[in-house]
């Protein structure tokens, strides 16, 4: 009687076991889902880009540069993501949360236009560097 005791105490400490150890799966596995969505995809990190690329280069006009500030003040104000706004810097200045454009570009003139990526997980371009040729 007492090993028929003893072995159903092991068998109820080994179900509890299993039981706990499923739940930490099942957690474990609702963690990653919730780490894997917050980030974007290939393709949604393409198609954000996708705005700004275009625009890259050496002796860009600076009636292309003035549509480029427009683009990047349109994604601004339609981005709720902080970290999907993008800031430009360098000879024209747009910050993250402007409103609206302060200084436009010369159209006389030609800019080098360089993109900056996000380094931290994706790399959606989070930065606009614009500097005078």
């Amino acid at each position: 009687m007492e090993n028929a005791s003893k072995a159903l105490i092991i068998a109820g400490a080994i179900l509890i076991s299993i039981v706990l150890i499923t739940f930490g799966v099942i957690i474990l596995n609702q963690g990653s889902e919730v780490i894997n969505n917050s980030s974007l995809s290939e393709t949604e990190v393409t198609t954000f880009n996708a705005k700004f690329t275009p625009f890259e280069g050496k002796n860009v006009r600076g009636s292309k540069v003035n549509s480029l500030l427009n683009t990047v003040l349109q994604n601004n104000l339609s981005q709720d993501d902080e970290g999907k706004k993008v800031e430009v810097t360098g000879a024209i200045i747009l910050a993250k949360d402007a409103k609206t454009i302060g200084t436009k570009a010369d159209s006389g003139k030609t800019y080098i236009v360089e993109c900056v990526y996000n380094e931290k997980g994706s790399a959606i371009i989070n930065e606009i560097k614009i500097t005078e040729n």
